[in-house]
Formats: structure tokens, C-alpha cells, sequence
């Protein structure tokens, strides 16, 4: 399933209006650096003539199985980077801020894509890797 889905889309998408792209010189397809207050990742910039010039969309889940692992990647351009588990919570979901958050971008240097990521430390108990989510379901798992 996953080369289908990565065949349709091979690279995390930030839709971007021409405007704003011309703004910040970013071409279509250029890696862009998102960036808010808790974290930053990189996308590569799609440019949407249809969006409104004061929304960046970040697409979220986003994770390179063929990277060498525990986390394959999930760091670079996954959008919980720009997520805290820290409060203020949502009232009516209960959760951290998942959508709605201010930010800024800019063109990532191709020679060095990684350069300016960053994110607070992460919780220990959101360290988790793909060997803990196996050994969790195999001790759990219920009758087939």
C-alpha cells in the first residue's frame, strides 16, 4: 500500500498562494521550512492559486519508512512538530491546538535541509518506537 500512496504523493505538500510564494521566493516543488513558536519541519512548497494568502497548509503524518530507523525520519517534515502536548487545550476536544497556529516560512537551503529544524525535547512517553508498537500488540493482542 505504501508505494501506491507514495507513487500519488512522494513528498509532504505545503500549499502556499502564488503571493505569498512570490513573497519569500519559493518556486513550486522548493523544500520550505514551516516554523511556529513550538517547533519547526520542511515541505515541499505546492502552489495553490485557490488558497487564501493568509493560510499555509501543512499536510500531517508524514514519515520516511525508508530511512534508517527507530523513527525513520518522522522528525523532518511530520506537522507535530509544530504541536505541544503543553497546554492551552482545546475546550471542546480536550487536546493541544492542532489546527488555527501562527507561523512563519521560508525557503529551506537545498545543500542542507535540516539546517534551522528544531523541536523541544519530546516526552519520554511519546518516545515510541515501531519495535514498542509491535511488542505492545503482541502482548495484547486478543484471539484472532
Amino acid at each position: 500500500m505504501l508505494p501506491t500512496l507514495r507513487k500519488g504523493r512522494p513528498w509532504p505538500q505545503v500549499d502556499l498562494h502564488p503571493d505569498v510564494a512570490a513573497q519569500y521566493d519559493i518556486k513550486d516543488g522548493d523544500w520550505v521550512v514551516i516554523e511556529t513558536k513550538r517547533g519547526s519541519c520542511r515541505q515541499r512548497a505546492n502552489i495553490v492559486p485557490g488558497i487564501d494568502p493568509r493560510v499555509v497548509h501543512v499536510q500531517s503524518h508524514w514519515w520516511f519508512p525508508e530511512q534508517k530507523g527507530p523513527h525513520h525520519g518522522i522528525w523532518a517534515s511530520n506537522a507535530n512538530r509544530l504541536t505541544s502536548h503543553d497546554g492551552p487545550y482545546d475546550p471542546g476536544m480536550g487536546t493541544y491546538y492542532l489546527r488555527g497556529m501562527l507561523c512563519s516560512i521560508r525557503k529551506a537551503d537545498p545543500d542542507n535541509l535540516d539546517a534551522g529544524l528544531w523541536a523541544p525535547e519530546i516526552h519520554p512517553n511519546y518516545q515510541r518506537t515501531v519495535a514498542d508498537v509491535q511488542e505492545f500488540e503482541s502482548e495484547y493482542a486478543g484471539p484472532d
